[in-house]
C-alpha cells in the first residue's frame, strides 16, 4: 500500500491506493477552496479519512464533489458526508447509481473495495467552492456516461476525473468509448486549461498539450485500425499484436474489461462514426 502528498498552489493532492503496480491502481483526491473533489477508494478509507480530517482542521471541508459514479472516485464520499455533516455534489446520471448501487467486476472489489450507498444531490454548472473559486461541471462520457470534468474559473485548472490518465493508453475498458472521449477532450480543449488535476496520474503540467497530444494519439491509432480492419481486412487481434503488441497480465486479471483488444476494437467502431459525422456536419449546417 502507498500514499503520498503533492502541492500545486492552494490544491492539496493526496494520492493512495493499495497495489503500486501502476498508475491505474492509484487514485488522487484533490483539496482546493473548502472542497474535496474525488475521495479516493473504499479500501483505502483509514488513510483517505486522515488526510480529510486534516484538511478539515486546518483548511476547511465544506462540502464533497464527485467526478462519477466509480468506486475509486466516489467510493469513501459518503463517510466523509457522516463524518464532517457535509452535503455531496455529484452529476445528475450518477445519483442513483451512487443512492442504488452498480454491478461491479471481481478484480474492482479487490483493487478498489465496494463502496456503501450515498445520498448526492445534482452539482450545479457554477459551483462556488470557497476562497473565491468557482467550478464549472463539463460533461465529458467516454469512460463513464456520467463523467464530468470539473474547471475552476480564472485558475486555468481543470480536474479531469479519467479524462487524461496517460497520453498513450493501451488498454480500454469494455464498456468505454474512443469516440466519446475525444469529443470529450475536444470539449474541455475550448477553455483555457493550463494545468490538469488527473484522478490517476496527478498533477500535469501543461496540461493542455497534455490532452492534445492525446487526442493526436487516439486520432491516428483509430485511422490505422480502421484501414487495417476495413481495407486490408485485417481480425482485431492481428491489428492489435501489430500496433500494440501482445495483450498483458492486465487482460487476465480483469476477465477480459481491461484489454487492448478492446482498444482496437472501439477505435473501428468509433472512427465509423467520426467519419459519418464528418458527412453530416456540412449537411445539419446547410439545413
Amino acid at each position: 500500500m502507498s500514499c503520498s502528498r503533492h502541492q500545486h498552489g492552494p490544491v492539496e493532492a493526496f494520492r493512495t491506493g493499495r497495489y503500486p503496480v501502476g498508475i491505474s491502481t492509484h487514485a488522487y483526491c484533490y483539496h482546493v477552496g473548502r472542497t474535496l473533489i474525488d475521495t479516493g477508494p473504499p479500501n483505502q478509507w483509514r488513510r483517505v479519512r486522515s488526510f480529510v480530517q486534516e484538511m478539515a482542521d486546518t483548511r476547511g471541508v465544506d462540502r464533497v464533489v464527485v467526478t462519477h459514479h466509480h468506486e475509486d472516485h466516489a467510493g469513501n464520499a459518503g463517510r466523509i458526508a457522516e463524518m464532517l455533516d457535509v452535503p455531496v455534489f455529484a452529476p445528475e446520471a450518477s445519483l442513483d447509481l451512487l443512492r442504488d448501487g452498480f454491478d461491479m467486476e471481481m478484480y474492482r472489489r479487490i483493487v478498489w473495495g465496494s463502496p456503501g450507498p450515498i445520498e448526492a444531490q445534482p452539482v450545479p454548472e457554477h459551483l462556488s467552492i470557497g476562497d473565491g473559486l468557482i467550478l464549472h461541471a463539463i460533461p465529458t462520457p467516454g469512460h463513464a456516461d456520467d463523467m464530468v470534468c470539473y474547471r475552476v474559473e480564472g485558475k486555468g485548472w481543470l480536474f479531469s476525473a479519467d479524462l487524461y490518465i496517460t497520453q498513450r493508453p493501451e488498454y480500454l475498458r469494455y464498456d468505454e468509448h474512443v469516440g466519446a472521449l475525444l469529443r470529450s477532450i475536444h470539449r474541455v480543449l475550448q477553455y483555457d486549461i493550463t494545468t490538469v488535476f488527473c484522478s490517476h496520474r496527478g498533477i500535469v503540467d501543461e496540461g493542455a498539450h497534455a490532452l492534445r497530444e492525446k487526442a493526436r494519439y487516439l486520432e491516428a491509432l483509430c485511422g490505422v485500425a480502421r484501414r487495417r480492419y476495413r481495407q486490408d481486412k485485417r481480425p482485431v487481434n492481428d491489428i492489435r499484436e501489430e500496433m500494440l503488441g501482445k495483450d498483458g497480465l492486465l487482460r487476465w486479471i480483469s476477465g477480459g474489461d481491461f484489454s487492448k483488444d478492446n482498444l482496437i476494437s472501439s477505435c473501428i467502431r468509433d472512427q465509423d462514426r467520426i467519419e459519418a459525422e464528418r458527412h453530416l456536419e456540412p449537411l445539419q449546417r446547410a439545413a
